[in-house]
């Protein structure tokens, strides 16, 4: 696909991939992507409750992720699903301990639901706390652009989950603490692993 192959020139092995891996981020196995394509409601941009209702039917179709998943014990795999000009659509694993710290989706809606195993996925409660949602199989979130949510490994060998995301994912932000509290917001690259845990550390009943 065009935009699969026109990919940000700044995503680079120094933004933290290793090249060989490049191709499970940049262009998705062709039988899935249009095996995937036919579940799109429309050609256009989703809002979330079609994203969520997306997810869900992904999650529904073991053919459709099970090629995907990659158990990797050093750090959490995501693999590329579907894309185009309105929306992405990924296979993500986990393995004990792997997280994303907080972040936002910028101008991205999502939707994702779990698949298999579990993860938690958590938003931040003010003056402090923090929500907490068990993602098991066929259950679903929601989010439009700007929210702000972690997720987490809980259960699984992996755990997996699908993710929806329209328009594309093009950028990120993660969510980071100083040794004195100050929070601030670094904007990365949509399709950049995060692994920023400074909340986690600081405040570890947030996460």
């Amino acid at each position: 696909m065009d935009h699969a192959t026109n990919a940000d020139a700044t995503f680079t092995a120094g933004n933290g991939l290793r090249p060989q891996e490049w191709w499970e981020v940049l262009e998705p196995p062709a039988e899935i992507a249009e095996a995937t394509r036919a579940l799109l409601p429309r050609e256009a941009v989703l809002d979330v409750d079609e994203l969520e209702a997306l997810a869900r039917a992904i999650a529904a179709r073991e053919e459709l992720w099970r090629p995907l998943v990659i158990r990797d014990e050093s750090r959490r795999r995501y693999r590329l699903m579907y894309e185009d000009e309105h929306i992405d659509i990924w296979t993500l694993s986990w393995m004990p301990g792997q997280g994303t710290g907080y972040h936002d989706h910028e101008l991205s809606g999502v939707g994702l639901c779990g698949a298999q195993g579990a993860v938690v996925e958590k938003q931040l409660k003010l003056p402090t706390g923090a929500s907490a949602v068990e993602m098991t199989p066929g259950v679903s979130r929601q989010g439009p652009a700007g929210y702000i949510h972690s997720v987490a490994y809980h259960a699984g060998d992996p755990a997996v989950t699908i993710h929806c995301y329209s328009p594309p994912l093009v950028r990120v932000g993660q969510y980071k603490v100083d040794e004195h509290g100050i929070l601030s917001r670094k904007t990365e690259h949509g399709r950049q692993e995060l692994v920023d845990h400074t909340i986690e550390t600081l405040a570890p009943d947030l996460v």
